[in-house]
């Protein structure tokens, strides 16, 4: 449930081929092996044995949760009450000021809801976890019983994911058939990984009928029931507090992290990454029942985990043969979509991936989260064949509509060059990126790039970008095209070409003073460097935003104003002001300070770290603005040398519909002597 990337990433869980095994491999308990339960009988919720957590995140420096939630939590009874011999949780439609006193936020939130855990009251390492359940289903609604690991003097295997979570159930309220079962460890964010199972429940089930939903946990293996039924088993995870980690000697002892105790939590979210925000469909009203928490332990609880399996690490070298590149040096295959079953590569080979009802595809591929998004392919011959996708219903999240290629063999500590064509009936974004698949944590090796579509056929796009991750042979080009708005969008002509070693390439110099920024303060114009489109002066600058509302950059008073209207708050990097190319050596102490106000009070992020790749970040702090202009200074030290780092403020931070303006000047960033 927690972090589920952007920053982050976008996120594909993917379906597994496991199937369900017979409800005869179910462990069995008896009274005595229960060793923790409520059956949630009294008349209010016994905070003997649960804790409340409040707020949106705020309190703990995860606005969102992580997730870009949109709900308060509260303890409230409208959230969280015992009725009829059941936890009642109940995420509700309304304005709520939440309170910063109590560690929230004061901020208004269109939901409220509830969440409670066992953390400080009870928690155990192993044992068989056992909830009955009924859930609310409706778009946006996100209902999940999970366990975190409890914060102990001899857990030392670092902070999220290198210490382990096991989200025992999580629901898509638009998709009440279906649920998740999910496993995340490996390296602390942005390293981390998960094992996920996206299944159908049982016997024709839904979300909203009750279920049974257990956890049995033992050295070595996780395993996953509902309803008696064995769903999902894990077996392989590892766990790594190196930043990033880069081999074997970096992992922390098998079967790391999960040998240490957990806590359970349970909650009804609303909103976020996971299934989507909700819209006028969804109910102002939705409530999620559990009937009992137990908590059991098994005879062979405390095994032998063996030995540490065989699994892959992002450090793994890639197994899949290196595709060569075509003649003119072009990684893609068919980069115009006009090979048909005459060309030599197709002919070459025949289990090429194609896109259903295009008829000249060959080796591309399209994912859909199957969430209500709708779209259609086709080659439109009356523009050179191009591949047209039709939009219809956009979706929740912009890899609900993606056209991919994968096998795209990218080295390491290469720079590469992307070039493509692409428009659209109406103007609108598209997140492009170059990454790994599932066995390197999907990966963004180029960084998200949002390109923006303009209505000219033929419109030509190109960025670079180096290759720092080891080799993958099976990297993806992709075009995500989901939640930006129906329409139609045009793609041709795909070319990505090695260009250098990114080894040879020279860092940028500081200026004379020491400065690492370029234009700092907004008054330069240098025509061979880009800056903010139509802008003058902003050279080295960019600009980005997304998520229905607008994003107007102007030069005010010798300062950048960055006016947004209508905002949405789903994500604070909708709103982001960038400059990349900085260049940082490991070890070395540096100090960051800029000027900055706004035009009501916003707390915007400042990050500076990698651009794609893990998306590291190295300075992750915040800036509270208010009307009068005021110094923010940072310093930090430099985990690793990156050459090409990335600076970036966040600022889509609010609540919804608001409009208000940021201002910035005086950007400095200098290496500390030593």
């Amino acid at each position: 449930m927690q972090n589920r990337l952007r920053r982050f990433t976008a996120v594909l869980v993917a379906a597994s081929g496991l199937p369900c095994f017979s409800s005869a491999a179910l462990a069995q308990v008896t009274p005595k092996d229960v060793v923790w339960n409520d059956e949630f009988t009294g008349a209010a919720l016994d905070t003997s044995k649960w804790v409340y957590q409040l707020g949106n995140g705020d309190g703990v420096n995860l606005a969102g949760w992580g997730n870009n939630e949109l709900e308060y939590y509260t303890n409230r009874p409208q959230n969280v009450r015992l009725e009829g011999g059941n936890l009642v949780l109940t995420a509700r439609r309304e304005n709520f000021k939440g309170d910063k006193a109590t560690g929230g936020s004061d901020q208004t939130f269109e939901w409220t809801s509830g969440r409670i855990r066992t953390a400080g009251k009870f928690s155990r390492t192993y044992g068989k976890i056992e909830l009955r359940a009924k859930m609310p289903s409706g778009k946006g609604i996100w209902p999940a019983l999970w366990m975190l690991p409890e914060d102990v003097p001899d857990n030392t295997y670092g902070t999220w994911a290198a210490n382990g979570e096991i989200d025992i159930f999580e629901g898509k309220g638009a998709q009440p058939s279906k649920l998740w079962q999910t496993l995340h460890y490996g390296g602390q964010w942005p390293n981390n990984q998960y094992s996920s199972r996206e299944l159908e429940f049982p016997n024709a089930g839904t979300l909203d009928g009750w279920h049974v939903y257990t956890l049995e946990w033992k050295g070595g293996e996780i395993k996953w029931l509902v309803d008696g039924v064995v769903t999902s088993i894990q077996t392989a995870w590892w766990s790594s507090k190196a930043a990033p980690p880069k081999s074997e000697a970096d992992l922390a002892a098998w079967p790391a992290p999960f040998d240490k105790p957990f806590y359970v939590l349970l909650n009804l979210a609303v909103g976020g990454n996971f299934g989507g925000n909700p819209d006028a469909s969804t109910p102002d009203s939705n409530t999620m029942l559990i009937d009992y928490v137990r908590w059991s332990s098994l005879p062979d609880e405390k095994r032998d985990p063996g030995v540490r399996p065989t699994m892959s690490y992002p450090w793994t070298p890639s197994t899949t043969p290196a595709r060569a590149a075509q003649a003119s040096g072009n990684l893609v295959y068919n980069e115009s979509f006009d090979w048909d079953a005459s060309n030599a590569y197709v002919k070459a080979n025949p289990q090429a991936s194609v896109l259903s009802s295009v008829t000249r595809s060959s080796f591309w591929t399209v994912y859909q989260t199957n969430a209500g998004e709708a779209f259609t392919l086709g080659n439109d011959a009356a523009r050179g064949n191009s591949l047209k996708v039709d939009i219809s219903k956009p979706g929740a999240v912009n890899y609900a509509v993606q056209v991919r290629q994968d096998g795209l063999n990218v080295e390491q500590n290469k720079r590469y060059q992307l070039d493509f064509d692409a428009w659209a009936s109406v103007p609108r974004t598209v997140m492009v990126k170059l990454g790994g698949g599932d066995k390197r944590g999907y990966a963004a090796y180029s960084g998200e790039k949002i390109i923006s579509l303009g209505t000219t056929a033929g419109e030509h796009h190109t960025f670079t970008f180096d290759m720092t991750a080891n080799t993958d042979t099976a990297t993806r080009l992709e075009f995500n095209l989901g939640a930006a708005g129906a329409g139609q969008v045009w793609i041709d002509n795909a070319v990505l070409r090695q260009v250098e070693d990114a080894t040879k390439v020279a860092a940028r110099s500081p200026l004379p003073d020491g400065n690492l920024i370029y234009n700092g303060g907004f008054a330069q114009e240098d025509p061979k460097v880009p800056g903010i489109a139509a802008l003058a002066n902003t050279s080295y600058w960019k600009t980005y935003f997304e998520g229905g509302h607008t994003l107007t950059p102007t030069l005010e008073n010798g300062e950048l104003k960055l006016t947004v209207d209508k905002l949405n708050p789903a994500n604070n990097w909708f709103v982001q002001l960038n400059q990349p190319g900085i260049p940082l050596e490991a070890g070395k102490s540096y100090t960051l300070s800029l000027r900055a106000h706004s035009s009501s009070p916003r707390t915007v992020a400042v990050v500076i770290g990698e651009e794609g790749g893990s998306y590291a970040r190295y300075l992750d702090k915040t800036a509270a603005l208010d009307m009068a202009p005021q110094t923010f200074t940072y310093t930090f030290t430099a985990p690793v040398t990156n050459q090409v780092s990335i600076l970036q403020v966040l600022g889509a931070v609010g609540k919804a519909g608001d409009s208000y303006a940021l201002f910035f000047d005086d950007f400095k960033l200098v290496q500390n002597a030593p």
